[in-house]
């Protein structure tokens, strides 16, 4: 545990250190805030259903939520091995006294965390729209809960992509693509009319589990699916990268 705090904490001041984290978080923040202040006025709309909240808009109910979980990810990863390997560190880290679990792990905790910190800082709109009018925090919360697993789903796929190339173009590229493919797998609803085929795609359809999150509701099948999805993908990485330990 000692190994894998520290290689975390460097990850995540890596990740702070470089530039492309002000970029993301600066355009990240601002999107999200004109989102926020969009939907108050749509809101604000009496034709509008007065049963759907703003957690509902705000987590997943609009394309740019989509959009921003569609390129941060990329962004966010494409540096943890790739780097490495460019700069030749990724040799000084495979021969260290650490596992291949501790190394990935940190990798992906490291960006998690991250991502987890620009999502919270959200928070502060919720609070100032509190001051206004009174809500349920319940949905919110829950929205908070959904983002930060479905979040963990792509960086882990971005952490995996990542592995694959010393290029962090490709890297972001790759794992765009892969995430890009993930979420349309929920439009293969509107193409199958058996009934057990449309409850198994809505059950692997990334969107559909958020929505369930954004309603309040908590549920252990879509916490279970997005766990076992990133493990799947981290399991991947540290196949990479035991292979690359080997080599070297």
């Amino acid at each position: 545990m000692t190994n894998l705090a520290a290689l975390t904490s460097r990850e995540l001041k890596a990740f702070w250190y470089s530039p492309i984290a002000y970029v993301v978080g600066a355009l990240f923040l601002a999107l999200q805030g004109w989102v926020f202040w969009l939907l108050l006025v749509v809101m604000s709309d009496p034709r509008v259903d007065p049963g759907v909240s703003m957690a509902q808009f705000f987590f997943g109910g609009t394309f740019f939520f989509w959009f921003s979980m569609l390129l941060m990810a990329p962004l966010m990863t494409m540096r943890t091995f790739s780097e490495e390997k460019r700069t030749g560190t990724i040799e000084l880290l495979l021969t260290a006294p650490v596992t291949d679990a501790e190394v990935v792990l940190s990798k992906f905790l490291g960006a998690w965390t991250a991502y987890i910190l620009l999502w919270l800082s959200t928070a502060l709109f919720f609070l100032l729209l509190r001051f206004f009018t009174p809500f349920d925090w319940g949905p919110v919360l829950t929205g908070y809960l959904g983002t930060w697993m479905l979040g963990a789903v792509l960086l882990a796929v971005g952490v995996l992509a990542s592995s694959l190339t010393r290029n962090q173009v490709i890297a972001a590229v790759l794992s765009f693509v892969v995430i890009l493919l993930l979420f349309s797998i929920g439009l293969l609803d509107l193409f199958v009319r058996d009934p057990d085929t449309k409850e198994m795609i809505t059950y692997l359809s990334l969107m559909d589990h958020l929505q369930s999150f954004a309603k309040g509701v908590l549920d252990t099948r879509p916490i279970v699916f997005y766990t076992s999805l990133s493990a799947v993908c981290l399991f991947l990485t540290g196949r990479v990268i035991s292979n690359q330990r080997w080599r070297s």
